[in-house]
């Protein structure tokens, strides 16, 4: 008799098959994990660079077409840089509880910030601040 799993099916173990067992191994490859530092980089991301180069106080990680800036303490996402295409310039987004989704920073629409704006207002406005635990 065995156990269903996702990927195939598992013979349960027993003294007869104790040889045959191995360790269920994770359907996540380390590739999609995020890693919050540039020593595990696979690939040259020029800009992931740039971004961690500006955001000292920041984990950056590359996710979905943008980048997560994240808490070094507990690895919470505090915001969200896009690459505007054919331009040196990004789109800066927070997480909106009420939205339930990441939301362009502004009242204006989309912004089309230089690294060091988006840097700034990260670093200043309350928004982007996460509470420190007591």
């Amino acid at each position: 008799m065995g156990a269903l799993h996702p990927i195939r099916r598992i013979d349960a173990l027993n003294r007869g098959n104790r040889a045959h067992a191995r360790q269920i191994e994770s359907t996540i490859s380390p590739a999609h994990r995020r890693s919050g530092t540039l020593a595990r980089m696979t690939k040259n991301d020029p800009t992931l660079a740039q971004i961690a180069a500006q955001f000292t106080q920041f984990d950056v990680a590359k996710s979905r077409g943008g980048y997560m800036i994240l808490d070094r303490r507990t690895s919470s996402p505090v915001a969200r840089l896009r690459p505007i295409p054919g331009a040196d310039r990004f789109e800066l987004f927070y997480w909106s509880n009420a939205k339930g989704r990441w939301t362009t920073f502004g009242n204006i629409g989309r912004l089309n910030l230089m690294i060091e704006s988006a840097h700034e207002i990260v670093e200043n406005d309350p928004i982007f601040r996460i509470p420190r635990s007591r």
